[in-house]
């Protein structure tokens, strides 16, 4: 394995806004110790599952030419961080398109998705490594094409699509589907990841797309904004019709969806039955995550817990600049901003744990 060090475009890690420090240069990092590091390159994509943070470097916007798109695993109990990216993934940053775009880690498992393409062809590509022997390997491919078929966004690309890329505990998971000359979708169905393969979960349109996985189940956001738990044999566990439904996530008992307006439902993933309903603080929430009885969002340069027992909504951690990315675990808040000050290099990511977010909401 490789450890963090030179090789990899790292500045610091250091204090910020108040974090305590915990010495992760010797391994010694510690569960109860908040944590920021400083990074040379912009984050791209961010998954959390237990003690591991898997993140993608995207040299796209790096200001160091000689900069290359990585996925790193960073080990919150020991402090180490591994590449588990290989040549192909570095190779990213070199040609058109999003590069990667979807991150997922599920125990010693990473996948990740990139993205290619120039103005009349996008082509999704599926990774996988282990984090204790890291070595890149390409599962899957979906090449489109279309006049103007640029990227993820276009609407006329013809063929094939990966996305939907969801992980945690045994279970990675995502879509593949197709769709026609006019963006329509044709087919479409849930899959999981098995080794270097993929193995069908559930067929049909309706199975995009997924957003959120615990216990081996997936949460699915419909194109209708209706939300279904699968199981890992394509089972319907439940079924949801929220208002305006925007994003979703899972955690054991609790499903949580983010609508139009701030609004936060609390459902059950068993039954399906709504328990409570919530009013966000801020503007725009995004990033929405569930880790127990605590639901993580952003606003701005602000990232925000609330109890889902008792609605109490505050503030757990600022950054310089807006928050792109974060996610909860049993571990913790990971969270990541990128455009901060030069002197800090050009990312920043933060680390509290789950402790210390649950003393703030009560």
């Amino acid at each position: 394995m490789k450890r963090l060090g030179r090789a990899f475009p790292v500045l610091a890690v250091g204090l910020l806004s108040g974090l305590v420090l915990a010495g992760s240069a010797a391994g010694t990092t510690a569960r109860h110790a908040a944590i920021v590091r400083h990074l040379a390159v912009p984050v791209g994509a961010l998954a959390v599952d237990g003690d591991r943070v898997a993140y993608d470097l995207d040299a796209r916007d790096a200001k160091n030419p000689k900069a290359t798109d990585r996925v790193l695993v960073w080990n919150l109990r020991t402090g180490k961080t591994v590449d588990v990216s290989g040549r192909k993934t570095a190779a990213a940053g070199a040609v058109g398109g999003e590069g990667v775009f979807q991150l997922a880690i599920a125990g010693p498992r990473v996948a990740w998705l990139v993205n290619e393409g120039g103005n009349v062809e996008s082509d999704d590509y599926l990774f996988t490594s282990s984090v204790t022997k890291p070595k890149e390997r390409r599962v899957a491919s979906a090449l489109r094409s279309g006049d103007g078929c640029m990227g993820r966004e276009s609407t006329n690309c013809a063929g094939p699509w990966l996305g939907g890329l969801v992980g945690s505990g045994s279970t990675i998971a995502l879509n593949r589907w197709t769709t026609d000359a006019q963006g329509a979708v044709a087919s479409g169905g849930l899959y999981l990841l098995d080794g270097t393969k993929t193995t069908s979960s559930a067929a049909g349109a309706d199975t995009l797309t997924a957003a959120s996985s615990d216990g081996g189940r997936v949460a699915v956001l419909r194109s209708d904004g209706s939300v279904a738990v699968y199981s890992q044999s394509g089972d319907v566990l439940a079924t949801v019709s929220p208002p305006n439904a925007q994003a979703v996530a899972l955690s054991g008992k609790n499903l949580v969806v983010l609508s139009k307006g701030r609004q936060l439902e609390l459902y059950d993933a068993r039954s399906g039955s709504l328990r409570s309903t919530f009013l966000l603080r801020g503007q725009g929430p995004q990033n929405l995550d569930v880790q127990g009885n605590v639901a993580t969002y952003t606003s701005g340069s602000s990232v925000r817990a609330v109890n889902l027992a008792s609605g109490e909504d505050r503030p757990v951690g600022t950054l310089p600049s807006r928050i792109g990315f974060a996610r909860v675990s049993g571990a913790g808040l990971v969270y990541a901003a990128n455009g901060v000050r030069a002197s800090f290099g050009t990312a920043t990511l933060a680390f509290l744990p789950l402790a210390r977010v649950k003393a703030r909401v009560g």
